[in-house]
């Protein structure tokens, strides 16, 4: 089978941190979503099975995967395994559909030994360095796609699954070794172009992703990470205008664009246009009910549009979902001061005083002070 890029949205998202005053929607702080593992691969299927059962039940697990149906897949190669316990392809299998499923201990321990009968499969220490990185251990991920690359060095994909992990890991120097040598075996290959303008995002580097990003976009006119992570840069600058145009120019090509349209909804919140920012907060919302900086936004406006009652109501069901983030504490806790419910303000105050202590922030701790004093 061919193998295929999972695009690295990841990256885009760790880098919304300084536009957002600390706020991401969850829906984009995907950071796990890396580049998926190699799919198994019919050719490789052992040419002389053991019994034709065997062969059959590969092929018939093989079309499961084809068909997105993983359990049944998983359960196809588990009898298969009773059959042949030494079949390295078959282990690599069962690590590509249980990580597939999120199961990624279970992942781990089977390309592990997949590669003890076969240490010479890159793709085994793609699927393990995968595995370990989804499973937040981003140690043993740098390892194993060190190892894929040693085997296989001009396979770009593994350059680009170590590139994620060493951004993780804010290995900045090396996220530019990587991008240097995946354009070296690709010069157009738009993915280490993304990854080395979020390496500058994230590094705060505003003015080094503008110059970067602006060059980069007329080789990748389609790509409207490319477009967003450049928005995101005029943003820090202060360039709101600019910022919009650019924003506004994606969500018109793709009106979805879940980031963009939060994006865009806060340069509306910021610039008084309150209306039309929880208009774009809301459509979010119906988009992503799970969107929680979106619905913290529309519980700002609310207040302060002075519709006290419900900004109370936004915030409860804010606090249900997310009840250790000390910003949902601190604007719910305004809203009951505001509409009146002083002792039960004070209450929630105080334990989102508690939260900015022990995330050591400070300005999250003099505003609540403020607040207190009032």
């Amino acid at each position: 089978m061919n193998r295929y890029f999972i695009f690295i949205r990841i990256v885009l998202a760790s880098c919304l941190l300084g536009s957002l005053g600390g706020e991401i929607l969850p829906v984009f702080a995907q950071a796990d979503e890396l580049m998926e593992p190699s799919l198994p691969k019919e050719e490789r299927l052992p040419t002389t099975s053991k019994t034709k059962q065997l062969q059959a039940l590969l092929r018939q697990g093989l079309q499961y995967v084809r068909l997105g149906d993983y359990a049944n897949a998983i359960a196809i190669y588990q009898q298969a395994a009773g059959i042949d316990q030494a079949n390295s392809q078959l282990l690599g299998g069962m690590g590509y559909l249980l990580a597939r499923q999120g199961r990624f201990p279970e992942a781990i321990q089977a390309y592990q030994s997949a590669l003890s009968i076969d240490p010479n499969d890159p793709d085994f220490y793609d699927g393990l360095g995968y595995s370990y990185a989804r499973a937040g251990n981003n140690a043993n991920a740098i390892t194993a796609y060190s190892s894929a690359i040693a085997l296989e060095p001009k396979n770009v994909k593994y350059h680009l699954g170590l590139g994620v992990v060493l951004l993780r890991e804010k290995d900045y120097p090396r996220v530019l070794r990587i991008y240097k040598q995946v354009l070296a075996l690709d010069p157009k290959n738009a993915e280490a172009v993304v990854l080395m303008g979020s390496s500058l995002l994230q590094q705060q580097l505003w003015d080094e992703s503008i110059n970067f990003l602006q060059s980069a976009i007329p080789h990748f006119p389609k790509r409207n990470e490319l477009s967003l992570q450049l928005a995101i840069a005029y943003i820090n600058k202060g360039e709101n205008q600019e910022a919009e145009k650019l924003l506004t120019q994606i969500l018109r090509q793709n009106p979805n664009n879940l980031t963009a349209k939060f994006q865009l909804s806060q340069i509306q919140e910021k610039d008084g246009r309150l209306t039309e920012a929880l208009t774009g907060y809301r459509q979010l919302v119906r988009l992503n009910p799970n969107a929680i900086a979106a619905k913290i936004g529309i519980g700002r406006i609310l207040l302060a549009k002075e519709n006290y009652q419900e900004a109370v109501s936004v915030y409860q069901e804010l606090n249900r979902l997310d009840p250790d983030n000390p910003d949902i504490l601190y604007y719910l806790g305004l809203a009951l001061k505001k509409s009146n419910q002083t002792e039960k303000a004070t209450t929630i105050l105080k334990e989102s005083r508690d939260l900015y202590q022990q995330n050591q922030n400070p300005k999250g701790i003099e505003q609540v002070d403020q607040l207190l004093a009032q």
